[in-house]
């Protein structure tokens, strides 16, 4: 039995591996601007160096300091959002203007059946998680108003919260220092921190609820002391309701359901069933109750909206065409969503149309799997290529500028090679990072290290993500979720490497020692 685990956790490992080395190449043949000069370079490394070495700096020093200062610190980098924010005016385009559109009819009464039989919403009953984003937007409208600060202002306290929650996970399962490290690294992400700021997009509100079903499960799962009957259930039903929400926002979830239940597997089958029994039961219930509601899915944004929302097979087939598309590369393709829209608008009733709908996107798929099976080595690249973009932030950000800002908004364009290089240079380094704790855990493997179950999860959550994500319609946007695992690894890496270097001193320590004892 002992054999078996070695070899699955040694497939995963090179897995993750693999891909990591696949998603490191692919951004570094795309992701230089190829208006970048030597001087923009050099710039964007020296910036990248005063960031990691704040990291580590802020990370020490505020591990010797109480949780007000660690607070007041994450708020305060919070607030240095708000002057960009201020500056830069932002019109909302694409589905960042569909969200807002959508959100502020809903705040000001309308149903959302009325706003089908207005055509307001449009193609978005073939894609719940879009009406589901707008549908979030829309609650914090109807207190906020539907000025679009409120939306921007929600993604940037849903970026401080995940800091919060990165932090507490990290913290639990490591150290309080590689917490307050692994929240700081996220916060520095360059793409993210403009995406996170200026846009309206889901993936903040996506990835809370992502880390929040983390938090919630680990707290029911592995209580501490304080921790009463009573509030693990309650953790365990927050952790049902993040799951459902995050998978709701983006349909992926099933993936971390798989990835704890092997890990549970993983964990408990090398101490007594006993001992583990409640948690077993616990995450059985869990499990259960996430499947069933994900496969109730469609019914239940069907009851939610009051309009019959397409089955989530023609969403799934959608994005496969999509991702399929040898013209696109697998991006977003223009001519299917028309064909699409052309298919719903023609069709007497909504029933109608999503067999006819299903159909096309079948008969799509098959044409375009012909297309890319001569070629698809070359295909799989380009779209690992687009899927590791990390000028998401920049580019999406100035194709919603709004024509009216002041000097910032005409200068935007400008920026572009120092931000864009900064963000490449980032995400290099996180990648690196990763894959180096990644060879590092195939050699850990083999001995009785606290660090294994770490970085196995790690790469679980980052296998599954991967491989899930090719296959369909890609973005560079989309990588988002692959930032969790990507810091849990890098930060198994560094706990590693500073365990190694304590145990360095302390061998050198008894060698002087003994030394000095023999020269006496």
């Amino acid at each position: 039995m002992k054999w078996l685990k070695h070899l699955f956790q040694t497939i995963v490992l090179l897995v993750a591996a693999g891909l990591m080395s696949w998603l490191l190449v692919a951004n570094l043949e795309i992701g230089l601007p190829q208006h970048a000069t030597p001087s923009t370079l050099f710039t964007s490394g020296l910036i990248f160096l005063i960031l990691i070495s704040a990291i580590g700096f802020g990370s020490w020093w505020l591990s010797r300091h109480g949780t007000a200062w660690l607070l007041s610190v994450f708020v305060g980098l919070t607030l240095l959002k708000l002057p960009l924010i201020a500056g830069l005016k932002i019109q909302p385009t694409s589905d960042f203007w569909n969200y807002h559109t959508l959100a502020a009819f809903s705040a000001q009464g309308l149903t959302w059946k009325q706003l089908w039989q207005q055509g307001v919403i449009g193609n978005y009953v073939l894609f719940p998680h879009a009406l589901n984003i707008a549908n979030g937007f829309s609650l914090a409208a109807a207190f906020g108003g539907d000025n679009y600060f409120v939306s921007q202002l929600i993604n940037i306290s849903c970026s401080w919260f995940d800091m919060l929650l990165i932090y507490w996970l990290v913290a639990r399962w490591l150290s309080r220092q590689l917490g307050i490290a692994a929240a700081l690294i996220f916060y520095c992400i360059p793409a993210y921190w403009l995406y996170g700021s200026l846009l309206n997009g889901g993936e903040p509100f996506f990835l809370t609820s992502v880390l929040l079903s983390m938090y919630a499960l680990t707290r029911a799962l592995v209580p501490l002391s304080t921790t009463t009957r009573t509030d693990q259930r309650l953790f365990l039903g927050l952790a049902v309701i993040a799951t459902v929400v995050a998978n709701m926002l983006r349909p992926i979830m099933a993936v971390w359901v798989i990835a704890v239940a092997l890990m549970a597997a993983f964990v408990y089958s090398r101490s007594n069933w006993q001992r583990w029994r409640s948690q077993y039961r616990q995450l059985l219930l869990y499990s259960g109750v996430v499947l069933a509601l994900f496969v109730a899915a469609t019914n239940l944004d069907s009851w939610l909206y009051g309009i019959r929302i397409a089955p989530s097979r023609v969403e799934t087939l959608y994005s496969l065409a999509t991702g399929t598309d040898p013209n696109t590369h697998g991006t977003y393709s223009a001519h299917l969503q028309a064909s699409v829209d052309h298919e719903l608008r023609v069709a007497p009733t909504l029933n109608q149309a999503y067999p006819q709908i299903t159909r096309h996107l079948e008969t799509t798929l098959q044409t375009n799997l012909t297309h890319i099976k001569p070629q698809l080595g070359n295909f799989a690249n380009q779209k690992m290529q687009n899927f590791a973009r990390e000028d998401y932030g920049y580019d999406w950000s100035l194709y919603n500028l709004s024509p009216h800002g002041g000097a910032l908004n005409h200068n935007w364009f400008h920026w572009a090679p120092i931000i864009v290089s900064l963000a490449v240079i980032y995400w290099q380094g996180m990648l690196v990072l990763a894959l180096l704790s990644i060879m590092m855990g195939l050699w850990l493997q083999w001995r009785h290290h606290y660090l294994n179950t770490y970085l196995m999860m790690a790469a679980l959550l980052f296998d599954g993500f991967t491989l899930t994500a090719l296959p369909l319609e890609v973005q560079g946007r989309y990588h988002v979720i692959l930032y969790l695992p990507i810091i849990m690894l890098l930060i198994c890496g560094v706990a590693g490497l500073k365990l190694w270097w304590r145990q360095r001193q302390h061998h050198l320590t008894i060698i002087n020692a003994s030394n000095s004892i023999s020269g006496a």
